[in-house]
């Protein structure tokens, strides 16, 4: 799919890119994959059969938004920390390579993972089958979430970390609605109605005062499964990550607090009144992003933009409820 930040790169760029960083080695062959939305990526197979994964960041001339920067340093860093202390499968970066002398941008090189995205095998397996996998994802969320950090935020802006994870998510919030505002994108509601909305709810973010790695963006895409054996055999995309609420994990919001998922985690995680409540704020923040990149990235479908708009207009009245 089209997206303004995805970067191509030449065939003569890629191959230098792959002598240079495999000791001359040639590649078989390289295919771009086309699922991402923001990172070029590419699949890269060396002639002895040794597969790898390209993942190009944009060009410093697009512009992104706020908490978009410095992301692909940021995945890099937590791949690594997550493969080093837990047994989640992540697999091993071979290079980060900032130089720009192969290419005006960063990039970097990580092991090729067996296996079929889950969004795309899914729908091919029986519910039993798909919830024994749920069940691993739930659990190796966990062990990310068992990391953590001395202050809450975008592991990518340190520089805008709080103490609190109410301040941080506050900041979070206006960075996205500020961008919104730059690119003059129209949301269901004002902004002014949202972040007034909002705002009477933010003291449930108190309750969290642990700043625990969150992956982010954890949905079923992300998560690579052997179709043979069911078993997960990759975890990726680790850029958007932060330090804050384990709640926020997008798993919680698309399979709840009665799924295999949440089973799999073993934590409850709706316990409370309030817990509801910071996950419709999540969603809030979620949506809101969705709606507001579409206008960054200049996709060539509106599909994305139409539902998120439903979702954050269903969430923002859902605050009005509570």
């Amino acid at each position: 799919m089209y997206s303004l930040s995805k970067t191509s790169v030449p065939a003569d760029a890629l191959h230098k890119i792959v002598r240079h960083h495999f000791s001359g080695r040639a590649a078989r062959f390289i295919v771009e994959l086309e699922d991402g939305l923001y990172n070029a990526a590419y699949r890269i197979e060396l002639a002895d059969g040794q597969v790898a994964i390209l993942k190009v960041a944009p060009s410093d001339h697009v512009r992104v938004l706020r908490y978009e920067k410095e992301i692909m340093r940021a995945e890099v860093e937590m791949m690594r920390l997550v493969r080093a202390e837990t047994a989640v499968p992540v697999p091993e970066i071979y290079v980060y390579d900032t130089s720009r002398q192969l290419i005006d941008n960063d990039f970097y090189l990580m092991a090729g993972i067996p296996g079929v995205p889950f969004n795309k095998l899914r729908k091919t397996l029986s519910e039993p089958e798909q919830a024994a996998i749920d069940r691993q994802a739930g659990d190796l969320t966990r062990q990310i979430n068992a990391l953590r950090g001395s202050a809450f935020g975008y592991v990518a802006q340190p520089e805008r970390h709080a103490p609190t994870w109410r301040t941080a998510f506050e900041r979070m919030l206006e960075g996205v609605l500020a961008d919104g505002v730059d690119a003059q994108v129209e949301l269901p509601l004002s902004y002014d109605e949202i972040r007034a909305r909002v705002a009477p709810w933010t003291t449930v973010l108190d309750a969290v005062t642990l700043p625990q790695l969150v992956h982010w963006d954890l949905w079923d895409g992300n998560i690579f499964v052997d179709p043979e054996a069911h078993r997960i055999n990759g975890i990726v995309d680790f850029e958007r990550a932060l330090w804050g609420d384990p709640l926020m994990e997008v798993q919680f919001e698309f399979r709840g607090p009665q799924s295999a998922y949440a089973e799999g985690y073993g934590t409850p995680m709706f316990s409370t009144p309030e817990d509801t409540i910071r996950r419709c704020l999540y969603n809030v923040y979620l949506y809101a992003i969705m709606v507001i990149e579409c206008t960054y990235r200049r996709y060539d479908h509106d599909g994305q933009e139409r539902w998120a708009r439903g979702k954050l207009a269903g969430e923002m009245a859902r605050l009005e409820t509570f």
